[in-house]
């Protein structure tokens, strides 16, 4: 009797099954925000130079009592090429000849103009508070926000080295709990950092433990449930992940200072951890790593949830080791780094995996991390691109069960890739048609995701998976993945 025999033996599609992909999709909902948290939480809200004149005027009471706020920021306020006024100069002088509707406004740029020195003047009609207004992360400083970023996304790095080893060690349960506690008490520091040195510090850390979230939760899903419901499961996660990010919009429209999105985002880790400390840990692991005794409970206690008390009630040490012999035999094998790379075929699977997320994450998160270039209505695009996942995820289902992997991933990557491709010919003016063409490719990287979810767990032996090849693709990943914002901080230069 095989694993999948044992499984069914104490159930595999009972109440147990039922309850831990609840609670398991549910971490995974409230973990998909982690990533894009930023676009809200950093956004750059419109901003000019603090010009006393204009910002305080009750000292000059007599002097524009009659002028309105666009006459007072026309004298104080250099026009920029977009016939803007310019977010980053202002005049040394008020330029009082500018009221004159006579006086042409070529000459501008002879007058003299300075940096703000002030400090800035921010637009709160959208947001009242985020870490670009609150540390002034504009003009010379406005790489810093990408720059956090960065820091965040290789933050994924050490938490998936880290994860690979201690999860592989110590079990995917202690490092599911331990990560939601961390990541709550770390999330909620992270709200009331004094400085933006100890905010990149605290968020570098917090995306380590996502990481660990992440990776365990839907390693204790598939190993805990039968391979003829992994088509399910990963369906079933994916819309999770794109319901999180849909109703991330709304959170994020009703709390616009980024103090409370934190926290609104953060607290409910405390909770979630307690229900996942019923959870049992990974039978697959325990059975792997020879912890027979361990391995038993849990199966027993899988059994009396699922209502299979005689089940339960017939299952010994003695009759698990005797069913499992050859798992059993495979654990007695340790293997070293060294011997895992030199392997042709973890190798191949090793780069391979490593070139598709590259290929991937690397462009489509160069989007996903700055919305405010895809659409005028920063909160409907965040929920359109959660809601676009919904029919994506449900067509990955009947690929998944229907069709090929490799042409599936790869027809997949066409479509994202042609999509972004086609963007660089759109004009920034039309705003739809650039929204709709990359919501087609998120719609693509969406199928991608759960497409290669599944083909590369199907590609790693259990004992593997933790650390080689799964991880080590997925360590790759996320180094691709942190270039993505530093990339995008060369636009900022180059403008």
């Amino acid at each position: 009797m095989g694993f999948e025999e044992l499984l069914r033996h104490v159930g595999h599609n009972g109440k147990f099954q039922i309850l831990s992909m609840l609670t398991l999709t549910f971490l995974n909902l409230l973990s998909s925000p982690h990533d894009f948290m930023e676009n809200f939480t950093a956004a750059i809200p419109a901003h000019h130079c603090y010009v006393h004149l204009l910002d305080n005027p009750k000292s000059a009471a007599n002097i524009t009592i009659n002028l309105t706020a666009d006459a007072l920021l026309r004298v104080s306020i250099p026009v920029g090429p977009n016939q803007k006024p310019e977010q980053c100069r202002r005049f040394r002088q008020t330029q009082w000849q500018l009221l004159d509707s006579n006086v042409s406004a070529m000459n501008n740029t002879e007058l003299e103009t300075e940096p703000c020195l002030d400090g800035w003047t921010y637009d709160q009609s959208v947001f009242t508070s985020t870490i670009v207004t609150e540390w002034d992360l504009v003009c010379d400083s406005q790489s810093f926000r990408y720059f956090a970023q960065t820091i965040s996304m290789t933050g994924y790095l050490m938490g998936t080295t880290v994860n690979g080893i201690f999860s592989d060690r110590f079990g995917r349960k202690p490092l599911l709990v331990t990560g939601c506690l961390a990541y709550g008490i770390l999330g909620t520091c992270c709200a009331f950092a004094p400085i933006f040195s100890v905010y990149c510090i605290l968020r570098f850390l917090m995306s380590a433990c996502i990481s660990a979230i992440q990776n365990n939760t839907i390693l204790l899903l598939l190993e805990g449930t039968s391979s003829t419901w992994h088509p399910a499961v990963v369906t079933v996660f994916g819309l999770s992940w794109s319901v999180g990010q849909a109703l991330f919009a709304g959170l994020a429209y009703v709390f616009r200072d980024w103090h409370m999105l934190q926290l609104a985002l953060i607290l409910p880790y405390f909770i979630i951890s307690l229900f996942i400390c019923w959870i049992p840990e990974s039978v697959r692991w325990l059975i792997t790593t020879g912890k027979t005794e361990r391995a038993l409970r849990e199966l027993q206690k899988i059994a009396y949830i699922n209502g299979k008390k005689d089940a339960a009630e017939s299952l010994t040490t003695e009759v698990l080791r005797s069913k499992l012999r050859k798992n059993l035999n495979v654990t007695s094998k340790h293997f070293r780094v060294k011997e895992i790379i030199i392997n042709p075929t973890v190798r191949k699977v090793v780069l391979s995996a490593s070139i598709l997320t590259f290929s991937s994450l690397f462009s489509s998160y160069g989007l996903l991390l700055d919305i405010q270039t895809l659409g005028k209505d920063m909160f409907l695009t965040q929920f359109l691109l959660g809601l676009i996942d919904l029919p994506s995820k449900l067509l990955t289902f009947f690929i998944i069960r229907h069709i090929n992997r490799r042409p599936s991933v790869a027809f997949s990557l066409l479509l994202l890739g042609s999509s972004i491709l086609i963007t660089i010919f759109v004009f920034e003016e039309m705003h739809i048609l650039r929204l709709i063409i990359i919501l087609l490719g998120k719609a693509s990287f969406s199928t991608f995701t759960s497409l290669f979810l599944v083909f590369g767990s199907e590609l790693s032996p259990t004992i593997l998976r933790p650390n080689y090849p799964g991880r080590l693709s997925q360590l790759l990943l996320h180094c691709h993945f942190s270039k993505a914002p530093t990339c995008r901080d060369f636009r900022v230069w180059s403008n």
